[in-house]
């Protein structure tokens, strides 16, 4: 719309008596006109284009005005726009302008978006003078503010009640503000941004807790705040439920970074009894990249005792991960001079490592390492699961296949001990070589209409070993080659087999085996050892020896199965049971075939002039290969198993639905007969069983073995029928859990035809003792086994019971006890108590009686940037 000069000095006259509150609330653009047009806002407010049109270029006279422009090219050096870039804003109730066009008031649901600048809020007066926004929210009926500033520039965003911006500088104020600092919040009362990194704080709190009003907090009475990287503040104190607490520091630091940093480990403070007042966990972590990091701790006791232990974790994604960690203690006990006193020292070291499994389809390399000394985990653990363990295994393994080779290589170090009665037994190394079984007459594919000499295979194994069974004390100074075992071994099967009929096979074998040991023994009698009484004189020959040997043998197998069943009246619940019996029969033969025994046994002569006969490799590894001499035997079994089949109710065709259920998993017998022994042919005669009950709840296994054969008064056995059991054992466990009530809750109330009915609506009275929503769950193990293996009996018996359950949301109990009916006494019993106090917890955990009784009851943050705010009260075993 173009008017001419005089019209728009009358416009401005006429506007200049009308008094100015009456534009203050008038929205002169309307949203539904210009919201979908291309069109801004301004192009259509015929006011702001008449402001517009009348500035101090309009008023020039008119001879000025009808003046040509010239064609010369605008000054470089004019002034730059207010803004780099366009301003989207907009808002639900109205969007108003000044008289001067400089500021623009949006209302409700406004929304201004300058860049990747976004500012929303309930209202915002923008200054385009200034470049600046100010913005605030408004308060509810019930005094709640609402839609209050939401600020966002790229990554940052916060919100806050009131804020005021300025869009050039990046600076602004802030009012009572909220941010998340990686896994911290920081509140604060007044805040002026410097720019997008750097923040000053007043009245500032930080914590951990989420909650809009928190929990707990450090309040913080000045501060600057760099973002994603520290806090650092002037005087502080802690207020926990807005009660100050005489918790005060000068000055503060809180560090956030979303990698790794290095830093001192707090200690702890602790009294025992035994060692005295002490400092345990003063250390330094050190992150030394990405994927590796290194913590550090001592432990230091006002007796003279110390300790340290070393913790490594590393991790590659997609490659491997795992953990190292090493302890070393030197303990003093009782008072030096004393005959009380007392040192020990104990190390340990564990080590796990874990390779992913896209790594290398080909390679794999593992770590379970558990290794140290019997005495440490009792003197300086407080862990009961590792104080009652009294076995330690470890694990180091190897290997590697060839793609498309039947041949596989497997390396492992193996170490176990027991740390009652320090044995230890290592394995360094244990070398093996294998080929899977091939088919060297086979065509390749082929996998049917097979010949006899289709079906001969060809494997290979071999192995190569380094051993150690010794006392703990004796590791070190044991001898590689007199203390040490070690030995290679080889052997190639070559199997086939031959259908004969549908359950009956014929199965022939010829093995080769091969063993090479690094010494071999040499005895003797003499008359000088024993005082003179004669003994045995045992003379080792060191150097590579090799042994070999072969033997053949063929089995012939009947593996059928016999089923049973018994159908019940159609009125029965049960449909039918059925009884499936397995027997088994095995004829194997050998014949006496191979290397002379001769060979590798000899003789001497004892005292009364006796010939003995002993092995060349006597106390090695893998024995010693001989001819096998003629045998054969028949292995007889039997396997059972019943099912039934039990009717449910109707589906939704009407048909009627069933479900199998095992009443009986397994029960087994199997024994074997010498065919060429002269006398106690029969071997043992072996029952088993297992079976699952209500509705797998239950678990039942037991097992038993019985000797056919009686004996003497020497306790020696003799061939004469006589049965008696040598052990027995039977293994019980129950589990039950809230879940499994689930579903009867649900369908509770409901009729017959599963509509809302009285018919199945539960007891009122039974209901109101049993809550089933309470989350519980709790395992029950029996044990019982029976040892005779002669005359004289053993007998143990023992009972667990563990389970954990759920008072509230927030309240949980977990305990654990049993019962050893031999030694007439309760075992090792823990029990704890966990609250969920949201920011917080509380745990209490003790062990009540015993020779480990201890108790210990913590209250501390969970989030690890404040992991050192806790209290803890504990009192170990050492302490009794």
């Amino acid at each position: 719309m173009q008017l001419k000069l005089q019209q728009k000095l009358f416009i401005l006259f006429i506007l200049s008596l009308i008094p100015l509150n009456i534009f203050a609330g008038l929205n002169l653009v309307e949203n539904s006109k210009w919201e979908n047009s291309e069109e801004s806002p301004v192009e259509v407010n015929w006011y702001a284009e008449l402001l517009q049109q009348v500035d101090s270029l309009d008023l020039k006279s008119k001879k000025e005005q009808d003046l040509k422009s010239d064609t010369i090219a605008a000054d470089s050096t004019a002034p730059k726009p207010f803004f780099e870039t366009a301003i989207d804003y907009n808002a639900d109730d109205s969007v108003t302008f000044s008289l001067t066009g400089q500021k623009v008031f949006l209302t409700k649901n406004a929304f201004v978006k300058y860049g990747s600048i976004e500012l929303k809020a309930y209202y915002i007066e923008l200054d385009i003078a200034k470049k600046e926004a100010f913005a605030y929210g408004i308060q509810d009926s019930t005094g709640k503010f609402i839609d209050t500033p939401e600020f966002k520039d790229g990554t940052e965003e916060f919100a806050c009640k009131q804020l005021r911006y300025n869009f050039d500088t990046g600076k602004g104020l802030v009012n009572e503000i909220i941010t998340e600092q990686e896994s911290g919040y920081v509140h604060s009362e007044f805040t002026k941004r410097m720019d997008e990194n750097t923040f000053f704080l007043k009245n500032g709190k930080y914590t951990t807790c989420d909650h809009e009003h928190p929990h707990f907090y450090v309040k913080m009475t000045k501060a600057k705040m760099i973002k994603d990287d520290k806090i650092v503040s002037g005087p502080l104190y802690l207020v926990l439920e807005d009660v100050p607490l005489p918790v005060f520091l000068p000055f503060g630091f809180f560090p956030f970074s979303s990698k790794y940093s290095s830093g001192i480990l707090l200690p702890s403070y602790g009294e025992e009894q035994l060692r005295g007042f002490n400092l345990r966990g003063l250390g330094y972590y050190w992150a030394i990249n990405d994927y590796v990091d290194l913590a550090t701790r001592f432990d230091i006791f006002s007796n003279g005792s110390w300790g340290t232990d070393i913790d490594s974790k590393y991790k590659k994604r997609y490659k491997f991960s795992g953990s190292l960690s090493g302890e070393y203690h030197k303990n003093q006990y009782g008072d030096k001079g004393l005959d009380d006193y007392s040192e020990s020292t104990d190390f340990a070291i564990r080590w796990t490592h874990t390779q992913d499994s896209k790594a290398n389809p080909y390679r794999t390399f593992s770590a379970s390492v558990n290794f140290s000394t019997s005495e440490n985990d009792r003197n300086n653990s407080t862990d009961i699961n590792k104080i009652v363990n009294n076995q330690k295994q470890s694990s180091i393994s190897y290997s590697k296949k060839w793609p498309d080779s039947p041949f596989s290589l497997n390396g492992s170090l193996r170490h176990s001990q027991n740390s009652i009665d320090t044995t230890i037994s290592l394995t360094l190394p244990s070398l093996s070589l294998n080929m899977t079984q091939i088919y060297p007459f086979r065509s390749k594919g082929k996998s049917s209409n097979l010949k006899w000499y289709d079906k001969v295979g060809v494997s290979y194994s071999s192995k190569l070993e380094n051993r150690i069974n010794t006392k703990e004390d004796e590791l070190m100074s044991s001898s590689l080659t007199k203390d040490w075992q070690n030995g290679y071994q080889h052997s190639i099967p070559i199997t086939t087999n031959f259908k004969l009929a549908t359950d009956l096979t014929l199965s022939p074998t010829l093995n080769y085996k091969g063993v090479l040991y690094s010494k071999s023994i040499r005895k003797s009698w003499d008359e000088s050892l024993n005082d003179n009484a004669g003994g045995v004189l045992i003379d080792t020959i060191q150097g590579l020896q090799y042994a070999h040997n072969y033997s053949t043998s063929v089995s012939l197998s009947l593996s059928p199965k016999i089923y049973g069943m018994y159908t019940f009246k159609e009125s029965s619940k049960i449909e039918a049971i059925r009884h499936v019996m397995t027997p088994s029969i095995s004829v194997g033969y050998t014949p006496e075939i191979g290397i002379p025994r001769e060979k590798y046994y000899k003789t001497y002569k004892n005292g009364d002039g006796d010939d003995v006969e002993y092995s060349m490799f006597e106390g090695s590894l893998y024995g010693t290969p001989t001819g096998a001499l003629e045998s054969g035997s028949i292995s007889l079994s039997l396997d059972n198993n019943i099912e039934a089949k039990i009717k449910t109710a109707n589906d939704t065709t009407g048909n009627e639905d069933f479900k199998k259920v095992k009443i009986l998993e397994s029960l087994k017998f199997s024994t074997s007969y010498n065919m060429f022994a002269d006398s106690l042919n029969w071997s043992t005669i072996r029952i088993s069983g297992r079976t699952k009950l209500f509705n797998n709840k239950l678990d039942l296994s037991v097992s038993s073995t019985v000797d056919p054969y009686d004996l003497n008064a020497n306790d020696i056995k003799i061939d004469k029928f006589g049965p008696r059991m040598t052990n027995a054992s039977i293994d019980l466990g129950f589990g039950l859990s809230s879940t499994d009530f689930k579903g009867e809750r649900e369908g509770a109330g409901k009729g017959e035809d599963g509509k809302d009915g009285k018919k199945n609506e539960p007891n009122l009275d039974e209901m109101k003792y049993i809550d089933f929503d309470i989350p519980w769950s709790f395992t029950l193990n029996y044990g019982w086994t029976y040892s005779k293996p002669k005359t004289e009996s053993n007998t143990t018996q023992n009972v667990s019971l563990r389970g954990n359950f759920s008072l509230t949301p927030k309240w949980k109990i977990t305990f654990s006890t049993g019962y050893d009916f031999a030694d007439k006494s309760i075992t090792a019993t823990q029990f704890s108590l966990t609250r969920d106090l949201h920011c917080w917890q509380m745990t209490f955990n003790t062990i009540p009686f015993g020779t480990y009784q201890s108790y210990n009851f913590k209250i501390n943050v969970l989030s690890s940037v404040l992991q050192d705010l806790k209290y803890e009260k504990k009192k170990v075993w050492q302490d009794y």
